[in-house]
């Protein structure tokens, strides 16, 4: 049984399938017995399929299955994270919404396409790593972000300063309507974003990695704090949790540990499907706002927007790309309202709401179809080769704890939004430039090391000097 020992790839391999079962078990209780009654109007509906359930299932026991247990590039990390928070729930809201529309099994082997692009085309196309990451010492890139992370930070407290407080559970959304009511100007909007998905994470990593500066950690605790009191959503308070939580469980020794993710995703669902036991399929007030925050905001709705795409634009022009505020410049976009509008007027009537949703759904189904689907596969799995371009191994645990939160938001908004407005393009100019390098504490010619050098550096060193 020496396979299957802790640590062997065999035992992570095992223990992460483990606990995909109880992460989709888990997940399709949620489903019917509460999301299904609850929020059916938001497309979580139900119509079980034996040959569409047993598809799906076959198909994330696939990926279970090929998906590296041992991450040694970036590309391998952000498709387990894509693989536990979009493309599983969209997988599973698929196979049971019923649609008549299109093909559920056409839809869903587009995404398995689409997303052995992303696996695959960054181990085969591959650039030299390191080359673009020697121009700046990380401790003057850190300086020069200060500067401009505080200016952000003055200016969109001065562009809010009106209307800032910390809002309750129940006043979410009447905040929300005071944010948009005082017509901020186009830079605040776009700091939202840079602020929340990119540059706050990035100094709670840097606080966390590098022990000489845990002064950080309160800096962007309170940058996160003044962005949620001016927007007012949840997620932004959420993804504090989510950073450090990761910081500090999903990484073992500098790595990350595949089996500690899975797990992390099976604890969300048995913390879901625990609070809708207690509670009878009924949960309030607190429990119904964690049940909802955790399962609908996080998980189902952004699976059951693949498919709501799906039905909707396959009776509604194509984009063809031209929801993007770039691409438009070239092609004229054929509605009057943004993309999300445009799915929720169908789903609610009257004016709708912004039913925003990920990279498949917007920028593959809404733009293309199915076909767009595998395009979108191609583009992101590029993408990933050149992330993994910035990213070497010794960089990989920083940029994924940084980069979290980037990938998180990928399940609801497009691809090029995420770049541009959510602050990705700054994201990767942090993880190439501004990697801490934490500074040995002082110490004796020969004594031990106390600060974050390792003892096989010591003990290299100390065989050099030997040596000479």
């Amino acid at each position: 049984m020496e396979h299957v020992t802790p640590g062997n790839i065999s035992y992570q391999r095992l223990t992460a399938l483990l606990w995909l079962t109880v992460y989709v078990v888990c997940f399709m209780h949620a489903y019917i017995s509460w999301g299904t009654v609850t929020f059916f109007y938001l497309g979580l509906w139900y119509n079980y399929d034996l040959v569409n359930a047993l598809l799906a299932y076959s198909i994330i026991a696939l990926f279970g299955c090929i998906l590296p247990t041992s991450l040694n590039r970036y590309s391998d990390f952000a498709c387990w994270i894509i693989f536990l928070i979009i493309f599983i729930p969209a997988i599973l809201c698929i196979s049971v919404q019923g649609f008549e529309s299109f093909s559920a099994p056409g839809l869903m082997l587009s995404l398995t396409v689409s997303f052995l692009f992303m696996i695959y085309i960054p181990r085969v196309l591959i650039f030299r790593q390191g080359v673009i990451t020697q121009r700046f010492q990380s401790d003057r890139f850190l300086f020069l972000f200060m500067g401009v992370y505080f200016a952000a930070v003055a200016f969109y407290f001065y562009e809010f300063r009106g209307m800032l407080r910390f809002s309750s559970l129940e006043s979410l959304y009447t905040q929300r309507a005071l944010f948009a009511a005082a017509a901020p100007s186009t830079l605040a909007l776009y700091l939202t974003g840079w602020l929340s998905n990119a540059m706050n994470p990035y100094l709670l990593a840097v606080g966390m990695f590098d022990r000489s500066r845990r002064w950080l950690l309160p800096v962007a605790i309170a940058g996160q704090v003044l962005v949620f009191m001016a927007f007012a959503g949840k997620v932004m308070l959420v993804m504090l949790f989510v950073v450090v939580g990761f910081y500090l469980f999903a990484i073992k020794n500098g790595r990350i540990v595949v089996s500690r993710l899975t797990f992390g995703a099976a604890a969300l669902g048995m913390l879901v499907s625990a609070i809708l036991i207690v509670t009878g399929d009924r949960p309030s007030g607190v429990a119904f706002d964690v049940v909802s925050t955790i399962f609908m905001r996080t998980l189902a709705l952004q699976g059951a927007m693949v498919g709501v795409y799906a039905d909707v634009f396959s009776d509604s022009p194509l984009t063809y790309w031209s929801h993007s505020n770039i691409l438009n410049l070239f092609i004229e976009y054929p509605y009057k309202v943004p993309l999300g509008f445009v799915v929720g007027i169908r789903l609610a009537g009257g004016d709708g709401f912004n039913a925003n949703s990920s990279f498949w759904a917007s920028d593959g189904l809404a733009a293309f179809g199915m076909i767009g689907v595998m395009i979108v596969g191609i583009v992101f799995g590029v993408l990933l080769s050149l992330a993994n371009k910035v990213v070497t191994r010794a960089r990989l645990a920083f940029a994924a704890t940084v980069s979290l939160p980037f990938l998180m938001q990928e399940a609801n908004i497009p691809l090029l939004t995420g770049l541009v407005t959510g602050g990705g393009l700054f994201m990767v100019a942090m993880i190439a430039y501004g990697m801490p390098a934490p500074k040995m504490r002082r110490m004796a010619p020969y004594g031990p090391p106390r600060g974050s050098l390792a003892a096989r550096q010591f003990a290299g060193q100390l065989k050099e000097r030997i040596a000479r």
